[in-house]
């Protein structure tokens, strides 16, 4: 039964220095309107041959979005309030629970996200009163703009049927989400996806698959297969060559040993593979998913694992080497680049590099003390100095500064088994895949930078491998065979 929501049932936290820092909660705070403008449509009008002084409608275009706006009123109390002491952009959560503690900051059914929120205006009324019929509650009012509205509730993981009968180690979606034109239809985000596959190694004649989906939950497989017999593929990347054209990327995830590393792309939706080596180097491969990094066609980057880093700019047609081992020989875990010029790679043996000049230098970045030895396996850059890395240890760290510093960020069932892909939406809210030491997979997402992680309801698997947020109500995952088919999950809202 839906339940409807009151204003009583709702609760104010905010993190004054903002995501990924301790939520306080607002007790005795009141939630004025809120004003999210989309942008004022403006009409284009042209003459109506059909008479004098007439004119028809041919198009239309809306302007850019305003500031989301609201105010937050408390009382005047002896002590100072925490927006009082706010100065820097913070975050505000309205909490709605129906049932439960309201000072528990885990404890919602829908929340309300307020992301980089800036105080405008402060008021103060009722400071004094003159005669006993002014004698009122003195309170004071903060205005608040912010950039950006969240509105979640707890997602519902759900597997999708297919016919894979080995592992998805990468998964990746082509298109964004399209309004109706003239032109074209509709088109939700995340319609047009491709999974990675591992290759049956007990068959001499079996290829692995690259499975495409046109509608988000229907999964087969391409035409065509990117590498020969028992040739795994570990990892998959797709990007805009022009308005009407994509490529996709596979990537081998096996040694083969007259054969350096190998890359395979494909302009028609995988009915046609073009294999391009990447080094020159024998026996070499990419290992993992996260190994293979596409911010767009002209940034492409491979972490092999013999410790070299390899660079496309020419939408994978060609390679060249950015990083010939001389930070470690081992294997590359995974690359995550926050814009075209800042990124992270991570390895075997706790090794982290970065690069802030577009892959041309990179420097070693020393990793958590605690973590030495242990291979990283997954990073996400938020920016040059706000980077996050799960470890083969079951641990999870961030940095603020660049990798000066590392602290761990505990969350329930660390320290056992992996990390294996951690992604964030905005600063806000990300998502983790960690699998524990059976394995068996459990995703986990936050809502305030990653200070709080919360455990969803993860279908039966033997082990998740890869993450995809599409926006902030859709996600997906893939993992290990499970009941004899790949793993493949939709989180929706």
């Amino acid at each position: 039964m839906t339940h409807h929501f009151v204003s009583g049932e709702g609760a104010l936290w905010a993190q004054r220095d903002g995501p990924n820092t301790v939520p306080v909660y607002l007790g005795c705070h009141q939630l004025g309107d809120v004003d999210q403008p989309e942008g004022d449509v403006e009409l284009i009008y042209c003459p109506d041959a059909t008479g004098p002084s007439r004119f028809k409608t041919v198009g239309s275009l809306q302007g850019a979005a305003g500031a989301i706006t609201t105010s937050v009123t408390t009382d005047i109390t002896d002590e100072l309030d925490e927006l009082e002491r706010t100065k820097c952009p913070f975050t505000l959560f309205v909490h709605m629970s129906k049932s439960g503690r309201k000072d528990v900051f885990t404890n919602f059914d829908r929340t309300y996200v307020f992301v980089n929120v800036r105080i405008t205006s402060r008021g103060l009324t009722n400071l004094t009163a003159r005669t006993p019929d002014d004698n009122a509650r003195a309170e004071q009012t903060f205005d608040l703009s912010a950039e950006e509205l969240l509105r979640l509730i707890t997602p519902t993981i759900t597997g999708q049927s297919n016919s894979e009968t080995m592992a998805a180690n990468d998964i990746t979606f082509c298109n964004e989400e399209t309004c109706r034109t003239s032109e074209d239809p509709a088109s939700d985000i995340c319609q047009t996806g491709f999974i990675a596959c591992d290759s049956a190694l007990a068959s001499p004649s079996a290829s692995a698959n690259v499975l495409k989906t046109t509608n988000g939950g229907t999964w087969t497989a391409t035409a065509a297969d990117p590498f020969g017999v028992q040739e795994g593929i570990s990892g998959v990347e797709c990007f805009a060559l022009s308005r009407d054209e994509t490529r996709v990327l596979a990537s081998r995830g096996s040694p083969v040993h007259l054969e350096p590393a190998q890359v395979a792309y494909s302009d028609d939706s995988g009915a046609n593979w073009t294999i391009v080596n990447v080094g020159s180097v024998n026996f070499s491969y990419i290992a993992t998913g996260q190994s293979m990094f596409a911010f767009d066609r002209n940034n492409i980057y491979v972490g092999l694992t013999n410790g070299y880093i390899y660079k496309s700019v020419d939408a994978g047609l060609s390679y060249t080497a950015v990083e010939s081992a001389t930070i470690h020989a081992g294997i590359w875990n995974a690359i995550h680049f926050a814009d075209d010029n800042v990124g992270y790679a991570v390895g075997a043996a706790n090794v982290v590099a970065k690069t802030l000049d577009a892959g041309v230098s990179w420097s070693s970045v020393t990793g958590p003390t605690a973590e030495a030895g242990n291979a990283a396996v997954t990073v996400f850059v938020q920016d040059r100095n706000r980077v996050w890395v799960g470890y083969d240890s079951g641990t999870l760290y961030y940095t603020l500064n660049g990798g000066s510093t590392w602290t761990e960020r505990a969350f329930s069932g660390s320290g056992v088994g992996q990390v294996r892909d951690i992604r964030f939406f905005n600063d806000s809210l990300g998502f983790m895949a960690v699998n524990n030491a059976s394995p068996i997979g459990t995703i986990h997402w936050s809502i305030d930078g990653g200070y709080t992680w919360s455990a969803l309801t993860t279908p039966t698997n033997t082990g998740l491998n890869r993450l995809y947020i599409c926006d902030q109500w859709t996600f997906f995952t893939c993992g290990e065979v499970q009941a004899s088919i790949a793993f493949i999950a939709k989180g929706a809202i």
